[in-house]
């Protein structure tokens, strides 16, 4: 989810004025640009693990210090999750702001109901709405098909291949149903073999050559995992069916390179309740929307986190859910997707410029001329991935 920044009922981007004079930024005066509100975000299933939740507080919209981040972490709070059974889970600060269980095999129950509980270094006290954990259907199918888009270059269209992994979900009964899914995707690169090698510089260098270089296996040859960073969330309240059908999670297309060599997508699907979803259908907007002066302006969306005394909402939510998994591969030869690199805007040289600090990427000409980068990502996979092969590879 993404971090959040307070910005009063709207969000008005610097304007500047650029006429052969200084530079000046304009300033619009907020009600209160310096607000700190608690952003929680914790989510417990009946998966094996810590409970855990991530405490951070938003910043002042105008950063006079140029802090980079959005958010600072919560330290120094108590933090307790109770179920409508009365157990009880301590939760300890481990890392700056992240607080876990020291239980590290824990599983939420189906059925139960769970409540988080904060208190802060300051006795600021607050609590989340109860959350029953309910259990989830079995995913029906994770499945891709190719589509083709339509892209300009130079106002000139052009074609290309895309590939879409969808999701096919299936409610138990006939109620309305709120699925929210993540994905962990999984792929394996090669570091490019073949480059353009520059050989020094100026107008008395050779011209660059394309070679083939000799690279030590164990940075060639990787695998890289990332999570969803998207909200995927979608509701049967329109279906008469009850059931969701080619739900996209996810498109992959040129230049990228995660359908080269294989490729896998792990899928998790929870169900939340209709206030979550809510929550997180307009947190998708605003995060889609935001941006353009003449856009929707982005209000504070408020989770299902409220301060005990009723005085002061907090961002964020507490969720709990059953999960269930499906994880599919795709191989090159199911797919018409063009190749790509990750590697497209990296150089490697035959000389080493003064001053600058290279990386050995390989070698050439039988092993008698190195090849070297001023970038290490462009010289070895375990920058980006792991060369370990992931347990459940084919």
């Amino acid at each position: 989810m993404k971090r959040y920044r307070y910005i009063g009922q709207i969000t008005i981007g610097t304007m500047f004025l650029l006429f052969q004079q200084c530079v000046e930024p304009f300033r619009p005066s907020l009600e209160d640009e310096s607000l700190d509100l608690l952003v929680v975000e914790g989510l417990i299933t009946d998966e094996a693990g810590a409970f855990g939740v991530s405490l951070t507080s938003t910043v002042p919209v105008y950063n006079d210090w140029n802090i980079v981040t959005d958010y600072k972490p919560v330290t120094g709070a108590l933090v307790q999750i109770m179920d409508d059974r009365g157990n009880s889970y301590l939760l300890i600060e481990n890392r700056a702001g992240w607080y876990e269980t020291e239980e590290k095999d824990l599983k939420g129950t189906p059925g139960f109901t769970y409540t988080l509980l904060i208190s802060t270094a300051e006795g600021k006290q607050y609590e989340s709405s109860p959350e029953l954990m309910r259990e989830v259907p079995q995913i029906d199918t994770v499945h891709y098909e190719e589509v083709n888009r339509t892209h300009f270059d130079q106002e000139i269209p052009y074609e290309e291949n895309w590939l879409n992994i969808l999701v096919d979900a299936r409610a138990t009964g006939d109620d309305n149903t709120y699925f929210k899914w993540e994905f962990e995707e999984t792929w394996e690169f090669e570091m490019p073999g073949y480059v353009m090698v520059g050989h020094g510089s100026g107008e008395s260098a050779p011209p660059p050559s394309m070679e083939t270089i000799d690279i030590e296996f164990e940075k060639k040859h990787c695998w890289v995992t990332e999570s969803s960073g998207s909200i995927l969330i979608k509701s049967t309240v329109e279906s008469p069916s009850n059931e969701i059908k080619d739900f996209v999670l996810q498109s992959i297309g040129p230049p990228d390179d995660r359908l080269n060599i294989q490729y896998s997508i792990m899928v998790k699907q929870y169900l939340i309740s209709g206030e979550l979803y809510n929550f997180f259908r307009l947190l998708r907007e605003s995060n889609k929307e935001t941006g353009g002066i003449y856009e929707k302006s982005p209000a504070q969306i408020f989770g299902n986190i409220q301060c005990c005394d009723g005085s002061e909402e907090a961002l964020g939510y507490f969720m709990a859910s059953a999960v269930k998994t499906k994880r599919i591969f795709i191989d090159p030869v199911e797919h018409h997707i063009a190749e790509g690199t990750a590697y497209e805007d990296c150089g490697w040289h035959t000389d080493i410029p003064r001053y600058q600090k290279v990386f050995l990427y390989g070698t050439y000409d039988s092993g008698n001329t190195n090849v070297y980068s001023l970038n290490v990502y462009c010289t070895d996979c375990r920058i980006r991935g792991t060369n370990l092969k992931p347990d459940y590879w084919k």
